[in-house]
């Protein structure tokens, strides 16, 4: 009984050292390969404001538009698109989608998690429709009154980490600074990050979601 026992023991051992490196693979995945890519951007040619601009408002439009196939085309392909709902990005919980992914995404009609509400803590699940309704399209972000590159204008509750989690890439904040009316704490923006790719093209690594948090 005993043999049998430390037997057992030794197994469960196995199995569960297995099972924490398993796990710590999967949670350091992400990142690493993420750094990977931000490693290329580094070494890439300086891209124009103008340029990064124009490719935001671009990318606003097929996203406003419901355009998924010309969004699709904008998607890196090594490393695809995050999308977080609040300022701070995690490789982890939040979703990243293929380019053949976000050509689907009209059809795609599963509940998904997004990532935890800043207020509530609650998960964030929500079809693609819904969570670019509200987190995406909330407003018309091809009109937006206020376009910053690689600056943000507003800064809420949640830890900006976007030049951590993407470093060598831009990113252009279409603004909604919001109303002397609120305080200006009716502020939103879509922050959407770009990476260079190839010589001269830029491909769209993220698309954030920020606003003012009580």
């Amino acid at each position: 009984m005993k043999k049998a026992s430390v037997l057992i023991y030794a197994v469960a051992g196995l199995l569960a050292g297995v099972l924490l490196t398993l796990f710590t693979l999967y949670t350091l995945i992400p990142a690493m390969t993420r750094e990977k890519g931000g490693e290329a951007a580094l070494n890439a040619a300086p891209v124009s404001n103008a340029a990064l601009t124009e490719a935001a408002l671009d990318t606003a439009a097929y996203l406003k538009n419901g355009d998924f196939e010309a969004l699709a085309e904008t998607v890196h392909p090594d490393y695809g698109v995050v999308f977080s709902p609040i300022a701070t990005v995690n490789l982890t919980s939040n979703l990243s989608f293929t380019a053949r992914q976000v050509e689907s995404f009209g059809s795609n009609t599963a509940k998904l998690i997004w990532g935890v509400r800043p207020d509530s803590g609650e998960p964030i699940s929500m079809t693609v429709g819904e969570y670019l309704a509200r987190y995406v399209t909330n407003r018309d972000y091809t009109c937006a009154p206020v376009v910053t590159v690689n600056y943000t204008l507003r800064v809420g509750n949640a830890r900006e980490n976007v030049t951590d989690i993407f470093p060598g890439a831009s990113f252009v904040d279409l603004c909604y600074p919001g109303t002397a009316e609120a305080a200006y704490g009716d502020w939103s923006i879509l922050r959407l990050v770009f990476e260079p790719y190839g010589e001269e093209e830029l491909r769209l690594a993220a698309v954030i979601h920020s606003e003012a948090t009580v």
